[in-house]
């Protein structure tokens, strides 16, 4: 791996609007509480079964923060966080990583945030981190991240059948993975 850069002063720029920076301690308010704690933010991420608090949060924060294996931006809009991704854990000695997201703010949904975020991070990930491999997983009804990871170079791996349960239904969660050497 090349030299780590420094979270703090990590800026990944999407448009002249929109950019990933590292999130802060600062950034968690009662706006992204309220995110976490809402079903349709997130009905698809296990999320979903917490009760999140300003302390819950910040912890979570920080740990990421500290964490030598994960990144974590918040997605901002005209300098108004909407949202997060996260890049980790990273397996360093297999150059492999995860990356997961959520957007937040609703008046941003359906605009292609999450992809640019996506294809920022993917871009992040194998050109400064070194990464060989990317990852990701999500609900098979969850049609929008399954387009947005498609439209980044996103391939199917797998599917575990019936792997988690959806409002009291057994539904399929698939695997996908982009190499570098399909960029």
């Amino acid at each position: 791996m090349k030299q780590a850069p420094n979270k703090k002063e990590l800026v990944l720029h999407i448009d002249n609007n929109t950019f990933l920076r590292h999130l802060l301690l600062e950034d968690v308010n009662h706006d992204y509480v309220d995110w976490l704690n809402d079903y349709e933010v997130t009905k698809y991420t296990e999320q979903r079964f917490y009760k999140h608090s300003i302390e819950s949060t910040r912890l979570f924060v920080k740990e990421k923060i500290t964490s030598k294996n994960d990144f974590l931006f918040g997605i901002f809009n005209e300098n108004q966080h909407i949202g997060n991704i996260k890049i980790g854990p990273i397996r360093w000695f297999h150059k492999t990583a995860e990356i997961s997201y959520f957007l937040g703010s609703k008046k941003h949904w359906g605009k292609g945030i999450g992809s640019k975020a996506i294809k920022e991070i993917v871009n992040f990930g194998f050109e400064i981190l070194n990464l060989e491999k990317i990852t990701a997983s999500y609900y098979e009804i969850n049609i929008p991240s399954a387009k947005a990871l498609e439209k980044n170079g996103f391939k199917v791996e797998g599917k575990k059948i019936d792997d988690v349960v959806f409002e009291g239904e057994r539904i399929n969660m698939v695997y996908v993975g982009n190499l570098k050497l399909n960029k």
